[in-house]
């Protein structure tokens, strides 16, 4: 068994992930979906009632912190709008190794747990990067402690872009690391979105910047920087980089030469330069020309079915409630409840799934003779007093489409099962065993 300690970011997003099986849009969902299902690691930011977006973890800014941590992936059309596509990794396998159990996590210790050594070496190679974007995020801190490195923040016209201006008049800015395309993790990919999205090149007449990392320095490999005349005809938004080689090719196999930063200074074009080249740019055009998916406008949630088999069940379809032995779970058809317990005398007892208790009145089950004697379970703590604010009331206008037993799972992971009598208001807890 390997363990992993996990950045708490990571962690975060590894826990929406265990009961989320769609790749994640952008930093905003993420951070949605943090505030809305992961309330106990996150938080609202005090000091930033008039920020866009409230969302903020005991670590740091959710956004910013989910931006150093996310693969750019490309743009989709969502609605009428395209927008930044992310996932979490270079593909598919650590999320689904999530899904699957193949990865466990251990909140207290914000760990991961593994015994797959090729999964071990994802989760490191991502902390890894994370770490080299969330040190490359901070180039003005790093400029600050290297002087002799000629090259400016321009503040004035770039107040929240990575946008450098040098002693000899260039402009550059900072790509960005995206991840390895390759297992030996030899060839680093870049996104290039910095460059090309907005009005950015309207302004100034702006080259890319490469900074390669070693193992054990984010800066380490030395700061790079490419022309964009060499870029204009095919404006790429992903390049990759042979860490070995310092080989640089699009998606399509063009090839593009590094120059270090000292020869880009002598010889690349300065700020005013290829005005017509970028009179003619239109990063609207571009990303309608990139754009070849479309995705649903909200981000869908994994069906609840896993999340009560993975926290309920252990991802076993036996256990025995109150002194009955469940012997099968199944899956019922849509309309009704999510899923029927069939015990070992034959009798069945329908189950209704939820993330949380509300959920079950927002969905209007309450009012639905198909959920009537249902059970229910939530992936949320029995609170009583919650329970009963939320059912009393409807208890005694919908009758038996309330129901009366209540399966949960607490912060630590224990599993239990209540009865509550409406009448009297009281609630006991009733035997289980796995």
């Amino acid at each position: 068994m390997y363990k992993i300690k996990l950045p708490n970011i990571l962690f975060l997003a590894l826990d929406i992930a265990s009961f989320y099986r769609n790749n994640f849009f952008n930093t905003n969902d993420l951070a949605q979906l943090s505030n809305r299902y992961k309330s106990d690691l996150v938080r609202l930011k005090i000091n930033k009632k008039d920020y866009k977006y409230l969302d903020d973890t005991r670590f740091g800014g959710l956004r910013g912190n989910f931006s150093t941590l996310l693969t750019w992936r490309g743009l989709v059309k969502r609605g009428s709008t395209i927008v930044n596509s992310c996932s979490l990794g270079k593909d598919s396998r650590l999320l689904n190794a999530i899904c699957n159990g193949k990865i466990v996590l251990n909140r207290e210790e914000l760990s991961a747990y593994t015994n797959d050594e090729k999964l071990k070496n994802l989760l490191e190679t991502e902390v890894w990067l994370r770490n080299v974007r969330e040190s490359q995020a901070h180039v003005k801190t790093m400029l600050g402690r290297n002087e002799k490195i000629p090259l400016k923040r321009d503040n004035a016209n770039y107040a929240k872009q990575s946008v450098f201006k040098s002693s000899n008049g260039q402009y550059f800015i900072r790509s960005l690391v995206n991840n390895f395309v390759d297992s030996n993790n030899t060839i680093l990919q870049f996104n290039l979105i910095n460059l090309w999205q907005g009005k950015k090149l309207k302004k100034k007449n702006l080259h890319p910047l490469i900074v390669l990392s070693t193992k054990e320095n984010p800066w380490g490999g030395g700061i790079y920087a490419i022309k964009n005349e060499d870029l204009f005809s095919n404006k790429p938004l992903l390049i990759n980089v042979n860490l070995l080689t310092k080989n640089c090719q699009d998606k399509d196999g063009k090839s593009y030469k590094l120059y270090s930063l000292d020869e880009a200074i002598a010889e690349f074009s300065t700020e005013d330069k290829n005005i017509k080249e970028r009179l003619d740019y239109d990063w609207e055009e571009l990303k309608k020309q990139y754009c070849e998916t479309e995705v649903d406008y909200e981000v869908r949630k994994e069906d609840e079915f896993s999340t009560f088999l993975r926290l309920f069940l252990d991802w076993k379809r036996n256990f025995t409630v109150n002194g009955k032995e469940v012997v099968d779970v199944k899956v019922i058809s849509s309309g009704g409840p999510d899923v029927e317990l069939i015990f070992s005398g034959g009798t069945k007892q329908k189950l209704e799934l939820e993330h949380s208790w509300g959920s079950y009145l927002d969905h209007g089950h309450n009012t639905n003779n198909a959920f009537s004697n249902v059970w229910i379970f939530a992936e949320e703590e029995f609170d009583f007093e919650k329970i009963k604010k939320l059912f009393s009331k409807q208890k005694k206008e919908n009758h038996d489409r309330i129901p009366d037993v209540f399966l949960a799972v607490d912060k630590k992971g224990g599993r239990h099962a209540y009865t509550i009598n409406w009448e009297t208001e009281k609630y006991q807890e009733i035997g289980l065993q796995f």
